[in-house]
């Protein structure tokens, strides 16, 4: 069994993309809050150096960097699964031949994976190894932070979608429904 999964297209792309959007939402939240941006992303430096977890409220450069890779390479590793989950979904329904896009079956998978990773975040992982955004922020501002991950796994394909539907859109009329 060869699942079909496209190394960058289904795999990095949609891993950056929700990792720069769960970013965005971490300086977000910690701004409505008063905090510096950088502190919830900066947190999760305390993968590297717990003695230092509480210096990420003005965090130094190497903690944000720190942050950032851990958050991006952990965002693009939830990415893989939900890739390969989604094709093994596909391939034991008979849909690998269908190249229409299941944004519903997407959504859906996006969705139950953010529930994992939260509850593998927050309740299966020790202490020591959490993303470290409570230290910082309240829960339903973690609550918006994994919400906007998810978003992020569907955005490309959905943006993708999107430039297809146009692109054909414009194409003459005879053109256009060869195409699809």
């Amino acid at each position: 069994m060869t699942l079909d999964v496209r190394p960058l297209e289904d795999i990095v792309l949609p891993g950056l993309v929700a990792g720069a959007l769960s970013t965005l939402a971490l300086g977000a939240c910690a701004r409505l809050i008063g905090k510096r941006a950088t502190a919830p992303v900066s947190a999760v430096s305390h993968w590297v150096w717990p003695q230092e977890v509480n210096q990420t409220a003005r965090p130094r450069p190497r903690h944000l960097v720190t942050g950032l890779a851990i958050h991006h390479l952990m965002s693009v590793g939830w990415a893989a699964v939900n890739a390969y989950t989604l094709a093994a979904v596909q391939e034991s329904a008979g849909l690998c031949g269908d190249s229409r896009p299941q944004h519903g079956r997407r959504v859906a998978l996006a969705s139950a994976l953010t529930v994992v990773a939260a509850f593998s975040d927050y309740v299966i992982a020790p202490k020591r190894f959490t993303p470290g955004f409570e230290f910082h922020l309240r829960v339903p501002h973690i609550a918006a932070v994994y919400v906007a991950f998810g978003a992020g796994l569907v955005a490309p394909f959905v943006v993708e979608d999107y430039c297809r539907r146009r692109r054909v859109a414009a194409l003459p009329t005879n053109e256009a429904i060869t195409r699809q």
